[in-house]
């Protein structure tokens, strides 16, 4: 009950969020492009170049941490690409609302509530190659192949670079342009989810077996991923805790906004990643259940 409580105080402000942009749209009418945009332009790169500048990272640390991800990553990616070609699904959103995961927003509290400062270390060492995957494969995914150098447009990618530099040489930063890129970053998670829930209100009845479908899949397979990875490499302590934390989020809300610039899906991405976030009430404390147990 307490972890279902914690869970709660942490999903609430997210579902919360979207209700306000879901309600707005009935006062004022908006692009959302305008929004993710801002998100993809200034917001994003701030937060990432901020999260991972102020990380103390060991190399080998790294190394495990990227090997761990890329496999949490590519496994469920892979599946549901084979599942696409041979169902014939044609909606862009399918394979990346299984193989990119919200890896910031929920995992980081929850490894701080439920495991300390040790198990949000190793949630965060997971969490950077999901930065540029996010940003890189991702984007070509929603895109499709024309987008292929659109990554190397993005100024979260290159702030991706700059902040794991940063953080692997100790280089040290002036503190006025770590508080700006702090100030900055923390505006893209409220920004994010308000141009969601404005984009809730176009959404089907009929896009719901669907959404079901992805974030179904995101979910099992991100499960089984995360326990076969633990028993192959006899992972125990928070590296196991926060494996298992963000292989088992729900699809990322960048999913959405890059279906907003780069396909015509932005209300199908809307009702995946809305879906994942009211599903992860159920699921995550069913994953810190077995964490305990086992």
């Amino acid at each position: 009950m307490t972890y279902a409580l914690r869970i709660l105080e942490i999903v609430f402000p997210v579902v919360a969020l979207c209700a306000v942009g879901f309600c707005w749209g009935f006062w004022r009418k908006m692009d959302p492009r305008i929004l993710t945009d801002l998100v993809l332009f200034l917001l994003a790169p701030a937060l990432v170049f901020d999260a991972l500048a102020r990380q103390n990272i060991d190399t080998r640390q790294l190394l495990q941490a990227v090997g761990i991800s890329l496999a949490i990553h590519i496994i469920p990616g892979s599946i549901a690409w084979t599942i696409s070609k041979i169902a014939g699904i044609r909606h862009r959103i399918f394979v990346p609302g299984i193989l990119i995961m919200n890896a910031v927003s929920l995992p980081y509290p929850l490894a701080l509530l439920a495991f300390g400062e040790e198990g949000l270390s190793q949630v965060v060492l997971l969490s950077i190659p999901n930065v540029f995957i996010t940003f890189t494969v991702g984007i070509v995914i929603h895109g499709g192949r024309s987008m292929a150098k659109e990554p190397f447009r993005m100024p979260a990618l290159w702030a991706a670079i700059a902040g794991l530099v940063v953080a692997l040489t100790a280089i040290p930063l002036p503190k006025f342009l770590l508080r700006f890129t702090h100030l900055t970053g923390r505006g893209m998670f409220p920004i994010e989810l308000l141009a969601l829930g404005y984009r809730l209100r176009s959404i089907r009845i009929s896009d719901l077996p669907f959404s079901l479908l992805v974030v179904g899949l995101r979910f099992s397979l991100g499960f089984a991923t995360a326990w076969v990875i633990s028993k192959s490499l006899d992972l125990e302590g928070p590296m196991r805790a926060a494996l298992f934390l963000i292989s088992c989020s729900p699809p990322a809300v960048l999913n959405y906004v890059f279906a907003e610039r780069y396909s015509n899906e932005g209300p199908l991405a809307a009702s995946v990643v809305f879906t994942g976030v009211l599903m992860s009430v159920v699921t995550i404390p069913l994953v810190l259940l077995y964490l305990e147990l086992y």
